[in-house]
């Protein structure tokens, strides 16, 4: 069993292979000359979220660089501004977390009057709830995915509850991805709390419980995207909770028989959205979020990554984004009346550090 606790770079698309080249430049200003006289705007980002060929067509269009630097977890996300490497103009924060990245000063009020396009958002997604901290909007939507319960589905019929994960005979063929931010929410769904993100005493005892039956289930807990797409495809993992449904389409790209089911007890849902840090305060960013929220930014977005961006259906047909894509993607399904009553969005923790410490406990081994 493999369990990863020390701090780890993670993998990326191919694209996205020169990150640490990109984070060491991004800590020494002055190696290299730069190429426009406005200060870059730097991204903490996730995999498939910004090509570097595309910010490269922006930044030839606007004069101004975009550095997008890749993170593989919520965790990573906070402590990188910390650390000194890198100083986020923008960051990419699930809805669970925008209260947590206020308080710490990372992200500031954001100026929706600065952005237009917030206007292309689907309207099915309810996000002005969620980015509202202390009585600000704090964020706007770049992207959204469910993360379902996935599973070979050569193995086995299509699971509908989050126990399976806990199903002796796929003992040593189970995957989760190390993220307790977005982990904790499925093991507090699993064992029935009445509400994920505020947990009782009697719900952690059960959640940690959980978590202690479940470390044997677990050959090797996947460090991001690529990490799981591997995992899966040597046939290390039958059925796993899902990090982003990407991971099952790209297993089928690869040949592999795959597919993800809704859970009965409810399906954690994260809203990515764009932040800004005080550094990134300036008319320009917002003009480089302003444009990623365009019809065409997203379709593109969502034909290359697959992922659900922000689009309604109708404009993201408008928009060029194939029928074969569509289909991998929620956006369908989401037309439906009952399917967000099927999701549970992210909300802020009643005491991550609590759940940090049980989730560190789980990985070690000493629950």
């Amino acid at each position: 069993m493999t369990f990863h606790t020390g701090e780890w770079a993670p993998s990326r698309r191919n694209v996205m292979k020169g990150m640490g080249a990109a984070v060491a430049t991004l800590a020494a200003p002055g190696v290299l000359r730069r190429a426009y006289a406005q200060e870059p705007i730097v991204l903490l980002t996730w995999e498939t979220y910004h090509d570097p060929a595309w910010c490269q067509e922006w930044s030839a269009a606007n004069g101004v660089e975009v550095k997008p630097v890749v993170i593989g977890s919520v965790d990573e996300l906070f402590s990188q501004p910390f650390s000194g490497a890198v100083q986020p103009d923008v960051m990419y924060i699930e809805t669970g977390s925008l209260p947590r990245f206020k308080e710490a000063g990372l992200i500031v009020p954001f100026d929706t009057a600065k952005v237009p396009n917030i206007a292309n958002i689907t309207p099915n997604l309810a996000w002005k709830k969620y980015t509202d901290v202390g009585g600000e909007v704090v964020a706007v939507p770049y992207n959204w995915g469910t993360q379902p319960l996935m599973y070979n589905a050569d193995a086995m019929a299509a699971p509908d509850s989050w126990r399976a994960l806990w199903d002796e005979k796929y003992r040593g063929k189970v995957n989760i991805f190390d993220d307790c931010t977005i982990c904790f929410p499925m093991i507090a769904l699993s064992v029935g709390a009445k509400d994920p993100f505020n947990l009782t005493d009697a719900d952690f005892a059960a959640c940690e419980e959980a978590l202690r039956t479940l470390r044997p289930q677990i050959r090797t807990i996947a460090r991001g995207f690529d990490d799981a797409v591997t995992i899966y495809a040597a046939g290390e993992a039958l059925l796993g909770y899902c990090q982003n449904i990407a991971v099952v389409t790209s297993l089928q790209d690869k040949g592999k028989n795959f597919a993800y089911s809704l859970p009965k007890e409810g399906t954690p849902t994260w809203i990515d959205c764009t932040g800004v840090s005080k550094k990134g305060d300036r008319d320009i960013v917002y003009k480089f979020i302003n444009d990623n929220l365009s019809t065409k930014w997203q379709a593109r977005f969502i034909e290359a990554s697959t992922n659900n961006g922000v689009l309604d259906l109708a404009e993201a047909k408008a928009g060029g984004v194939s029928e074969a894509t569509l289909k991998r993607t929620n956006i369908p399904d989401s037309q439906a009346g009952d399917f967000w009553e099927k999701l549970v969005i992210l909300q802020k923790p009643e005491d991550f550090e609590r759940r940090l410490q049980i989730w560190n406990d789980f990985k070690a081994g000493t629950l």
